[in-house]
């Protein structure tokens, strides 16, 4: 297999590796770097799954999910987006990483060009050239305060463009598309007969009223779609691995054919457990975007009465995207530096994107004394400094 650059190891768990190296030295270490909920799955999930382990439901799965957990997945879709989507158009995938690349390898074919928006999920990049190592990839970058720049997103496409890969609520800026702006999108996918894949898998922690437009709710789009979601943050099932798409069945059934060959099925008792999903009111969602809330507003007024530090509000996810071009430092020096002299762990922006080497990625997904005493160490810290 031919490994391009881009399928590098993960900045993201290469700094969380050097934190967890320091803690077993016995440093004080304040781990802002990975982006998981700090709170526990739902008892419920837990308690489905492990009735599902005591009932059987420990051997083969159909390839292309269980039947009960598609049609659940289907009928939530359409009940929340307006969309017509069967069970058959659903593929249930062991994370959402595995719906993400399985839709671009399905789809792609060599020197095919996909469309990133900068900056992206760490993945993406791997993704592509592991989909199509002859896949060229173009980077549409926000405006720095996190907007979408339509005129570089109308001249990213062209004859070449097989697929643009979407993020929102985006990861690391915690930026929602607008109603128009997912417009725009569709417009020039079926302008230039290309194909959408969305990643929404932050789609319910969602701020201040910011609302969240579904690509799944753009009936214009359904020709041309696949959705990836999953459970990961919105229940806290990262451990869990299980995630979906939902879309074009021509390609689902593409995707089908790579489950088969690379995992069979997705852990068979663990669908089931997700059926308890869709059975129960999400009622800890609410309380947990609160509190979210909460963190950010203090973390927001915090950071930016900092000499050296700016950044934009998220409007969703846990994640805040900090300017450090004060500092005059790289994104990579700064997060080394600052691991280093307060043992906070953050991560360098260049994972998001070359644009963002002056950015510094933050999770917010801790608890607020914990926040509390990151921020009182950043307010002593300066780069370059002895400590």
């Amino acid at each position: 297999m031919r490994f391009e650059r881009e399928v590098g190891e993960s900045l993201t768990y290469q700094f969380a590796q050097a934190a967890a190296e320091m803690r077993a030295q016995g440093r004080e270490i304040i781990s802002l770097g990975l982006g998981e909920p700090d709170f526990t799955t739902p008892e419920y999930v837990t308690e489905a799954t492990i009735e599902a382990m005591r009932g059987g439901f420990t051997h083969y799965s159909a390839t292309q999910g269980l039947p009960e957990l598609r049609g659940l997945i289907a009928e939530d879709c359409n009940r929340r987006f307006g969309s017509q989507y069967a069970p058959n158009e659903v593929i249930v995938t062991p994370g959402i990483k595995s719906a993400v690349y399985f839709a671009l390898a399905a789809l792609l074919e060599p020197n095919d060009e996909v469309i990133l928006i900068s900056p992206y999920y760490v993945s993406y990049p791997a993704m592509v050239k592991l989909a199509e190592p002859t896949a060229k990839i173009v980077n549409v970058t926000l405006k720095r305060d996190f907007t979408l720049d339509i005129r570089a997103l109308e001249q990213a496409f062209s004859v070449h463009t097989k697929a643009i890969l979407v993020n929102s609520p985006n990861n690391p800026t915690g930026m929602v598309l607008s109603q128009a702006e997912v417009s725009h999108i569709v417009e020039l996918a079926r302008k230039y007969d290309a194909y959408i894949v969305a990643d929404e898998v932050y789609e319910k922690l969602i701020y201040n009223d910011a609302g969240f437009v579904s690509f799944a709710a753009q009936a214009q789009a359904r020709d041309r779609l696949i959705v990836c979601n999953g459970f990961s943050k919105s229940h806290a099932m990262t451990g869990w691995r299980l995630g979906y798409a939902i879309g074009v069945r021509e390609i689902i059934g593409k995707m089908n054919k790579l489950q088969q060959h690379i995992n069979t099925n997705t852990c068979t008792f663990v669908q089931k457990g997700a059926c308890a999903i869709y059975r129960h009111e999400p009622d800890h969602i609410g309380p947990y975007v609160a509190e979210l809330e909460r963190r950010i507003a203090y973390f927001h007024e915090a950071v930016n009465a900092l000499p050296y530090m700016k950044g934009v509000r998220p409007q969703a996810g846990f994640f805040y995207f900090v300017d450090i071009s004060a500092t005059g430092a790289d994104s990579n020096a700064f997060c080394a530096d600052l691991l280093r002299k307060t043992g906070i762990a953050s991560t360098p922006g260049i994972a998001f994107g070359p644009e963002w080497n002056d950015h510094v990625r933050f999770s917010f997904a801790v608890p607020m004394a914990t926040l509390e005493r990151a921020t009182a160490l950043l307010q002593g810290y300066r780069y370059g400094e002895d400590a």
